[in-house]
Order: structure tokens, then C-alpha cells, then sequence
């Protein structure tokens, strides 16, 4: 095991991550962290990949990358260009075209300019067309209006009125029924914690008509919210400064996961959130919302 594998693994056990919880937060297979660990380059797909693989676990567990490569850059591989491979050149001179070949560069600068005749006259059509758009209709005259309504006899225009004013009484009734409706506050969500094991912990959310997480970082911690349909609102760093909101009304059921809760404020609908377990003693905590509506 080299120095560089002994610190990122202590760094993972002081964060009580398992190589199966790294492997489900970086998306790395679970032998290359393991061979990132030991010291066993060799079966990474190449030096560029070591490299990548190092940064993205020491960001899981809290850990600088910029300063590990300094640190313990005996212990890193340099990323060779050989590592990329290189497009293989197949730009041929005008000597090696065929007589063919050459006719048609001939005819080149004359296709061009064909081209660029066609292409002004469609730019032409598509200007004349978009004036045409908009020209506005034109407005109906109001005096057909006012010939047609005089054509309503007394006795209609009396039945009219009527209507009219049983149809703004009722609307008046209708709107004081609601008045009261309108008043009536919504009852705000109630938070709930059913059961902590571990580090995990299951919160119960009741009377949620809407529900936001604000997730606010004072330092550097990675930050994973997901549903259980398998889609991800968010999954990265949370770094200082940095807030990020996420309305999950839609939902039913959320997991959110914080690597270092001691630099990161929760607030669920607008208000602080205490974690179910003490950031000092936990530090990686993952939290399953269940919203009950």
C-alpha cells in the first residue's frame, strides 16, 4: 500500500463510508478504488484514467486532489500524451490527388460561389416572407356590431337585463361563500424521524402541499438528492458559498445524502432542519424523506 492509498483510505474510514457506498457516490467500480488503495495501477485502463479515478475519490471523502497530486506525486503516474490516441494524419497533397481528384478542386471555387448565390436568395425569400407574417389583420368595423345589436327588440333587450342581473347576484353570493374558503390557512408540513440505523435515518413529512430542500455549504462537501424512480436532482460538490434549491413537491419518496454535514445547513420548507444524528458523530449522513399528503 502506498502513502497516497494509506490516506485516502483513512479518510474514508473517518467518514464511515464503506468501498460499496464510494463505488454508489463516484460511479467507479469498486475494484479500481480498491486498486487505488493498494497501490495497483496496473489494472486501471491506463494513466489518464489513474489520475481521474484518484481526484473524483479523494472529492468523495473531503480530501484536496490538487494537494495529493503535489503531495504524492512519486506515487501518482504521469498521464503520457500516449495514454489519448492520436488521429492518424490523412491529408494528402495536390501530387498525390488523382487526375480526377484534381478536376474537382478546379471546380471548387465555382460550387462555392453557386452556393452562395442559392443561399442569399433563400435569405431574401425567408426577409420577404417574415414581412408578409406580419402584417396585422385587419379590424372588424364596430359599426357592424352596433347595427346588429339595435336590431334587438325592447322586449329582448329587457330579458337581457334581467339575465345579466340574476347572473351578477348569484356571482356576488358565490364569492361571499368562498370568502371564508380563501381565509382558511394550509397546515404547514410536520417532520417526523421513524427510524435511524447507522448513519441513515427515515423522516416522515405530513400535510406537505409543497416541499423544498435548500442545501447551503459553508466549506466542501459532496451532495447527492435522488428519488427512487432513479432520477437525480443533483449530484456534486457543494462548495463554499454555494446554495442549492430543490422543489420536490412532485415526490413521494427522496434520499438525500451529505458527505460532510458539518459544512452543510439543511432548511425543509423554508425552515432549519436539525440532522437526526450530531454532525460530530456522524459526519456522512444519509436521509430518506417519506412524504405523506
Amino acid at each position: 500500500m502506498t502513502e497516497l492509498g494509506k490516506r485516502l483510505r483513512e479518510a474514508r474510514e473517518e467518514k464511515k463510508m464503506s468501498l460499496d457506498e464510494l463505488q454508489e457516490l463516484t460511479k467507479i467500480q469498486k475494484r479500481y478504488l480498491l486498486g487505488i488503495e493498494e497501490g495497483n495501477y496496473a489494472i486501471m485502463p491506463g494513466n489518464f484514467y489513474v489520475r481521474a479515478f484518484i481526484r473524483q475519490y479523494a472529492e468523495a471523502v473531503g480530501l484536496d486532489p490538487d494537494e495529493l497530486f503535489e503531495q504524492y506525486k512519486q506515487d501518482i503516474p504521469q498521464s503520457y500524451q500516449e495514454d489519448i490516441p492520436q488521429p492518424l494524419s490523412r491529408v494528402k497533397t495536390r501530387q498525390q490527388l488523382s487526375a480526377e481528384g484534381a478536376k474537382w478542386l478546379d471546380w471548387l471555387p465555382k460550387l462555392i460561389g453557386v452556393a452562395a448565390v442559392i443561399g442569399a436568395a433563400v435569405l431574401v425569400w425567408l426577409l420577404l416572407q417574415r414581412n408578409t407574417a406580419e402584417v396585422p389583420p385587419a379590424k372588424t368595423s364596430p359599426k357592424t356590431a352596433e347595427v346588429e345589436k339595435s336590431n334587438h327588440s325592447p322586449l329582448e333587450q329587457s330579458k337581457e337585463l334581467k339575465e345579466e342581473e340574476q347572473t351578477t347576484r348569484e356571482g356576488g353570493e358565490e364569492n361571499e361563500q368562498s370568502a371564508p374558503a380563501e381565509s382558511e390557512e394550509k397546515p404547514a408540513a410536520t417532520l417526523s424521524v421513524k427510524e435511524k440505523s447507522g448513519n441513515t435515518a427515515t423522516i416522515e413529512v405530513q400535510h406537505a402541499d409543497t416541499f423544498t430542500i435548500e442545501l447551503s455549504s459553508r466549506g466542501k462537501s459532496w451532495v447527492e438528492v435522488y428519488n427512487t424512480k432513479g432520477h437525480s436532482f443533483f449530484r456534486n460538490n457543494l462548495t463554499k458559498g454555494q446554495t442549492k434549491t430543490f422543489d420536490l413537491s412532485a415526490e413521494s419518496e427522496v434520499w438525500v445524502k451529505i458527505g460532510n454535514a458539518l459544512d452543510v445547513d439543511v432548511k425543509v420548507n423554508g425552515e432549519p432542519f436539525a440532522y437526526p444524528f450530531d454532525p460530530n458523530d456522524e459526519v456522512f449522513q444519509k436521509l430518506r424523506f417519506i412524504l405523506k399528503k
